[in-house]
């Protein structure tokens, strides 16, 4: 079950700023009560997470892609994961999983181009943006003028991606698609969103 079957805008509240993203799938907290179709997509997402099993993501976003763009226009392109914040975590749940489909797509991989500062605290639901960025280690020698995909498991508040991709514009980085394995669906006790989507 896709969210959307096409590349979507994203349009940031704070400053305007739009992206193109792809999402494969929707994701429900566990706080809401699901059927058992939406209960198998969070189990699976949370496999990715937790480093236990990704081929299925890998596979799908492997052909969404060659469908997409083909190989050559992902000729130059690297792929960079927005990092967890823990480095274990960060590198049982992407290491893998980069290394096998940057190397069949023939593409860079980011994966050791990018980190996350220790002791970086979930911001989800601070309501400003701009309250606390989280801080990013790059290699700027690596990324500087480079066109980018982005990648990260789920998109829920948008603050991560946003701070990255402000760091990543300040060397000049074009990001050519964001993708996510999923878009968080808010009910009513979530605060407003900090973007917005449209239909391409």
């Amino acid at each position: 079950m896709e969210l959307y079957k096409d590349i979507e805008s994203l349009v940031f509240k704070e400053d305007n700023k739009k992206y193109s993203i792809k999402f494969f799938r929707v994701y429900y907290p566990k706080r809401y009560e699901i059927g058992a179709l939406d209960r198998r997509i969070r189990d699976e997402i949370y496999e990715f997470k937790n480093g236990v099993s990704f081929d299925k993501f890998l596979i799908e976003i492997k052909e969404w892609l060659i469908e997409n763009y083909g190989t050559y226009q992902l000729n130059g392109v690297i792929f960079l994961p927005i990092p967890a914040s823990n480095k274990k975590v960060n590198e049982k749940r992407y290491k893998k999983f980069c290394e096998l489909l940057c190397e069949e797509l023939k593409i860079e991989n980011g994966y050791a181009y990018i980190s996350m500062k220790e002791n970086n605290s979930p911001n989800h639901l601070k309501d400003d943006m701009k309250v606390k960025k989280y801080e990013f280690i790059l290699n700027k020698d690596k990324l500087k003028e480079k066109y980018l995909i982005v990648f990260d498991d789920i998109l829920t508040s948008g603050k991560t991606f946003y701070s990255l991709a402000t760091n990543l514009e300040d060397l000049n980085c074009k990001i050519i698609l964001a993708i996510f394995l999923a878009r968080t669906i808010k009910q009513e006790d979530y605060v407003e969103e900090h973007f917005t989507i449209y239909k391409k």
